[in-house]
Parts: structure tokens; sequence; C-alpha cells
């Protein structure tokens, strides 16, 4: 097992990161990459690991609204 670097050694570009090892589906993977433009794995991970925690707001917002009438402004 690979020693940890001590935290002073550690990249800034890590900090508030976890490591984690995953198995995936490459299948998709490669098409979640494909459909977001995503030019890594990682970046696709974490972009739609980005879009789960948006659907989730939007959702809130949509019961936020629930039961508010609103009128056209013109």
């Amino acid at each position: 097992m690979a020693k940890a670097l001590p935290r002073s050694k550690r990249s800034p570009a890590n900090k508030g990161r976890v490591r984690k090892e995953l198995w995936i589906n490459p299948k998709l993977l490669r098409e979640a990459q494909e459909y977001l433009g995503t030019a890594t794995e990682r970046e696709t991970v974490e972009l739609a690991l980005d879009l789960v925690a948006f659907r989730r707001e939007l959702a809130a917002g949509a019961v936020a609204l629930e039961g508010l009438h609103l009128r056209r402004a013109d």
C-alpha cells in the first residue's frame, strides 16, 4: 500500500477532495463523457455529480414555488 503524503506535501489542487476507487461500467462512462463533452473520465464523474446536485436544487425550487399564483407581467 502506498504511503500517504504528509498534509503539508499535498497539492493545493486536491484540497477539499477525497480519493475514491470505483468500479464503473466503461460503456456508461464513455457514453456520459461523449454526451457531456468532457475531456477526462474524472471530469465526467465530477460533472455528473454536480448535475445530480443541481437537479436536487431545481426540485427544491419547484417545491418552493408550489402553490404560488403567478401572472404575466405584460
